[in-house]
């Protein structure tokens, strides 16, 4: 049977592998959702939260050892490893605790012998389809969601991160939700095919903007739910007013965090003239401090690329950006010396003398590269900033109320963030506008994504007519 391999991005070993799923295989997985969904929802908000509760203890637990298969399989430094394993505990627990009260019966009217409820019931069988990037956080996000609703999952981890994938459906089998709740297959696009044109009821996506647009014409064809998390090219908006060592020091650590591999990441750089020396010299001071090197060291800042894919990927944006005119002030080359020549390493990156046209600022850019361009003014990096098919998360940093006010108002994003790189948290919700999404992650939208809204009505008050009726 094919087997599914996770390589070592540090030094391109063999972690380890998984058996592709067969069709077969998926057909029944999907089957016995279907038949453990009635007894899934019957088991109630307060059951259902408890489990939940106990994963998130088990993932605490299991911290340090999800951390090091985290740094291993994708090539995360351990200590954003970590932070990644902390945040998922701390959204398994909001959903688990707000889903109790959230997606209980809403009593929208009460009189004597009336009764009108909106009851927020689960959707059913959901195809869950995560990324590499943030295997474990991603993920239970959504899927911490839809089990607090009530809905039966199959979950497609991405082919780089099987093991991560494997890992957490053991933590969450042994939390107490029932195997044919939760379900895994392995594989890649084929296998993601194969699962949504299974009769399933919801997917739920995060990953590229061409597969996401193919998935929601396949969901629309067939009246069934979709959410789906793409594709950013964040803009990062320096006003000549910032306080350039934050702005310096938030849009170093956006970029080029998980080595750049982050939706939400800063990929564009748009700075006033005035400041714009200034900004550049102390970005370029900072990111040629960062230390690149194993993930599983806790000095490290950066690590490998997550795949020999990505990397020769990257490499061509980075080509191709220069051809158009872009200059490297700083890193541009992949790293070859005995300590990164097997693994998928490449220097951080700065570029200056970049236009809106160019592919670093018009394609998503998932890897350490970091793009300046001088504006005249703050009118001018809104417009720029908005020349951008995608539309996820924006940044700007003013000391002016005013200029943060145009900024908010004006640039075209799911979420904006002030002297801020981000700001996600428990409870807050996570959109995409334009290409880069459809429906809400997290928050008490998030939970209501994996639900059908449904007005029920109870009239025992003994009366005959109604004051609209005919007459008879």
């Amino acid at each position: 049977m094919p087997e599914l391999r996770s390589i070592n991005p540090t030094d391109a070993s063999v972690l380890g592998s998984v058996k592709i799923s067969t069709k077969i295989e998926i057909e029944a997985a999907v089957s016995a959702a279907k038949k453990a969904f009635p007894g899934w929802r019957a088991l109630g908000l307060t059951k259902r939260g408890q489990i939940l509760i106990k994963l998130a203890g088990s993932l605490k637990k299991n911290r340090q050892n999800l951390a090091e298969l985290i740094a291993k399989e994708m090539g995360k430094p351990i200590i954003q490893a970590l932070d990644e394993v902390d945040t998922t505990v701390s959204d398994i627990l909001y959903n688990a605790q707000a889903g109790q009260k959230l997606l209980a019966d809403e009593v929208l009217a009460k009189n004597k012998g009336l009764t009108s409820i909106l009851r927020y019931d689960p959707v059913g069988v959901v195809a869950c389809i995560k990324p590499w990037n943030y295997p474990i956080n991603t993920p239970m996000l959504s899927m911490a969601a839809a089990l607090a609703a009530g809905n039966c999952i199959i979950f497609k981890p991405a082919g780089d991160t099987v093991l991560c994938g494997q890992k957490l459906a053991e933590l969450i089998w042994s939390s107490g939700v029932p195997k044919d709740v939760f379900q895994v297959v392995y594989g890649g696009a084929k296998i993601g095919e194969m699962l949504i044109d299974q009769p399933i009821d919801m997917v739920s996506f995060t990953g590229s903007s061409a597969v996401g647009k193919a998935i929601a014409d396949k969901c629309a064809a067939r009246l069934i739910k979709f959410s789906l998390e793409m594709g950013g090219s964040t803009p990062a908006i320096v006003c000549r007013d910032a306080d350039l060592e934050l702005a310096a020091n938030a849009i170093v650590w956006s970029r080029f965090n998980n080595c750049g591999q982050v939706c939400n990441a800063v990929k564009r750089v748009f700075v006033e003239r005035g400041v714009a020396a200034k900004l550049t010299k102390l970005i370029v001071a900072k990111v040629a401090k960062l230390k690149v090197g194993n993930p599983l060291d806790k000095t490290t800042d950066m690590g490998p690329l997550v795949s020999e894919k990505q990397l020769h990927a990257f490499e061509a944006q980075v080509t191709k950006s220069v051809v158009q005119s872009g200059r490297i002030i700083l890193g541009g080359r992949r790293l070859r010396t005995d300590d990164y020549l097997k693994g998928y390493f490449h220097q951080p990156t700065v570029m200056i003398h970049v236009h809106t046209k160019m592919a670093v600022m018009q394609e998503e850019v998932f890897g350490p590269l970091l793009p300046i361009c001088e504006v005249e003014s703050l009118g001018q990096a809104i417009r720029h900033a908005n020349q951008s098919d995608y539309g996820l998360t924006a940044v700007g940093f003013t000391a002016s109320r005013q200029n943060a006010e145009r900024i908010t108002n004006e640039v075209i994003a799911g979420g904006t963030y002030i002297n801020e790189e981000v700001a996600f948290y428990p409870g807050s919700p996570w959109t995409g506008l334009k290409n880069s999404g459809f429906g809400t992650i997290g928050g008490k939208h998030g939970l209501y994504e994996f639900t059908h809204k449904r007005h029920v009505h109870l009239d025992f008050t003994g009366r005959k007519t109604r004051s609209y009726w005919f007459n008879a």
